[in-house]
């Protein structure tokens, strides 16, 4: 999950850097996050936005509280859902 995740913010923040901004402060995941809900909301639906945080959330306890925390499905559709954010984010950077 954490590699698919971070997978989804590189992508994100491929975004970002196309754009001329880079994330600031403590928050940086967060700001990458709210960055692409702000600026690409047309491009993307509803529930990738909503999976891109939750699956942000969920890598944060994964890593700095929990570790068997995440079933295989789960990773298995986190793997699913990061191949489609990269195919979004890879169509918008070619426009």
């Amino acid at each position: 999950m954490s590699i698919a995740y971070n997978a989804m913010l590189q992508a994100g923040r491929a975004l970002m850097f196309s754009r001329v901004y880079r994330p600031k402060g403590e928050y940086k995941h967060l700001a990458v996050v709210e960055f692409v809900r702000s600026k690409f909301s047309d491009e993307f639906a509803d529930e990738m936005l909503f999976i891109f945080n939750k699956t942000r959330r969920k890598r944060h306890i994964v890593v700095y509280e929990k570790v068997d925390i995440v079933s295989e499905e789960e990773a298995k559709n986190t793997i699913k859902w990061a191949e489609e954010f990269i195919e979004k984010v890879e169509e918008i950077l070619k426009k």
